[in-house]
């Protein structure tokens, strides 16, 4: 179904979107990012519910609630200050700190990079580079098909889904359709390839890394493909295509051509009438009797008065850390609100990154095009069509194809050469550094994105010591890679460095990030 247009415009309220005159609602929901605006857009596009999204974080999408037909745009660009220095939409890790450890048993120290994700309007798709590949069908029998094979890693405890690849792929579909997926069927031999349908849009224009990683890839054996993307190609229901700007990881899209839940299912559910967002408004617990029941929720609003609103069902959708951490502040003199069984932030996962860096003779101009457009999936470890893992090869993960178009953070880069330069005797001077720009013009990256083993020590719950800029306990997250992981990384850093070296590369490095990022 698509959205129910409201006639007219809401009577605007400071810090409100949507309907503004709602004031008793079916579901509420905390965060508005891709998961809590796809919600909203199902409870009232199709259920006819409404609609009660509270959003922690600023909304820089100026009439996201106008049911004119084009909204403008958002307050966006390709300002590198503003968004990846200066970071306007992320967590303030002052404001709002977390503490890390590696361990239970070793003492948390505050990190101001532990899994700070966006705080806006839209939730973490904002920033993201909107790949949207699917699982395979053997991910949601992974504890089963290792334990196949006799794989065991001591310490994590793999669970297959309790539901299938075949079960889940109509909701892919239909999730693909409503936010735009640009893609093309059959291209990566090692995903699954039952569909119920054509992506809903074709790949866009390729970028020249791209072009050249595949190529060293190809020549390798290796399969090569655009990766399926939430980026316009073409115009898509109401938004305008891509016009390949070069700043989309990190970035606000200033187009509206990211496929962001703000400009899609958000912005549907905020059109029926049936839905209110409340944004700069933090949630600090949930109200409920004795533990079992949820009968309200408590939130600081934009100017800082306390708050409570009630509805007949919940969702909390703050992202892993930020929806364990509160479930324990809403019940801080127990074990957290249901969390009888002990697993409320428990197995804790990010994504094991193994980046390979190429320096190369040519420019790549990062500036044009997209933040990654193909890659390979041979270093996932499954079989062609994804049903079954490779007994040859380690579970790894999905390789991006990228480079960088971000020119202040190459110069802090080329500072960071410079000095190790001369710490080798080597004779170079900052001019010639960014006269050639080998970290900005020339260089290609490989980055692989693989999947953490399950651990119950790696966790999230209250620092019993750091508290926020509301006097509540901040996050304290506990965790450690585990063999599985690191395994990977040492079987496949090898062939990524060859790849470089088949795509001519003059000199290669692994860059490994092991902090939660």
């Amino acid at each position: 179904r698509e959205p129910r247009r409201m006639s007219t415009l809401p009577s605007k309220v400071a810090g409100v979107l949507g309907n503004t005159s709602l004031s008793q609602f079916d579901v509420i929901i905390v965060g508005s990012g891709a998961g809590g605006s796809m919600a909203a857009r199902t409870l009232t596009v199709v259920g006819g519910k409404k609609v009660l999204i509270l959003e922690t974080g600023n909304n820089y999408f100026i009439g996201l609630d106008d049911p004119a037909a084009n909204m403008p745009l958002p307050l966006f660009s390709s300002d590198e200050v503003k968004l990846s220095v200066r970071n306007i939409i992320d967590q303030d890790p002052f404001l709002d700190p977390r503490t890390y450890r590696t361990n239970p048993s070793a003492a948390a120290v505050v990190n101001e990079d532990v899994n700070t994700l966006p705080r806006t309007v839209g939730g973490a798709f904002v920033h993201a580079d909107m790949k949207t590949p699917r699982f395979n069908a053997v991910d949601f029998r992974l504890a089963s098909a290792l334990q196949s094979l006799g794989r065991t890693y001591d310490g994590t405890n793999f669970s297959d889904w309790p539901v299938t690849y075949d079960e889940l792929e109509p909701f892919y579909a239909e999730a693909e359709r409503l936010t735009g997926v640009q893609g093309q069927n059959g291209a990566n031999p090692f995903e699954s390839h039952r569909r119920s349908g054509e992506y809903p849009m074709p790949p866009g224009v390729p970028m020249y890394v791209a072009n050249v990683l595949s190529d060293g890839a190809r020549a390798k054996g290796y399969a090569p493909f655009p990766y399926p993307t939430a980026i316009t190609s073409r115009p898509y229901r109401g938004r305008p295509p891509c016009v390949d700007c070069g700043f989309c990881s990190g970035y606000g899209c200033p187009k509206k051509a990211k496929s962001t839940p703000a400009v899609t299912t958000l912005r549907e559910a905020l059109l029926t009438g049936n839905c209110q967002l409340r944004f700069n408004c933090r949630v600090t617990r949930l109200l409920h009797d004795g533990g079992r029941h949820v009968t309200g929720v408590e939130f600081v609003d934009a100017d800082g008065n306390t708050r409570q609103a009630s509805a007949d069902q919940y969702i909390v959708a703050a992202s892993a850390i930020e929806s364990a951490r509160l479930c324990l502040l809403s019940e801080l003199s127990g074990a957290g609100l249901g969390n009888s069984s002990g697993m409320v932030g428990r197995n804790l996962m990010f994504h094991f990154q193994t980046i390979a860096v190429g320096i190369y003779a040519q420019r790549f101009h990062g500036e044009r095009g997209r933040s990654v457009t193909h890659g390979i999936a041979d270093f996932r470890g499954v079989m062609p069509g994804g049903e079954a893992i490779d007994p040859n090869l380690k579970l790894g993960g999905i390789i991006e194809f990228g480079t960088n178009s971000e020119a202040i953070n190459a110069t802090k880069n080329n500072l960071e050469a410079l000095a190790f330069a001369r710490l080798q005797g080597v004779d170079l001077t900052l001019k010639q550094l960014l006269v050639n720009s080998p970290f900005l013009a020339r260089i290609a990256v490989m980055e692989m994105q693989a999947e953490d083993a399950p651990q119950l020590t790696n966790q999230v719950d209250l620092d019993p010591h750091l508290r926020d800029v509301f006097g509540l306990p901040a996050a304290r997250v506990t965790f450690a890679n585990s063999t599985f992981e690191k395994e990977a990384r040492t079987f496949y850093a090898p062939k990524m460095i060859d790849i470089h070296k088949t795509a001519g590369a003059q000199y290669g490095f692994i860059a490994p990030v092991d902090s939660p990022s």
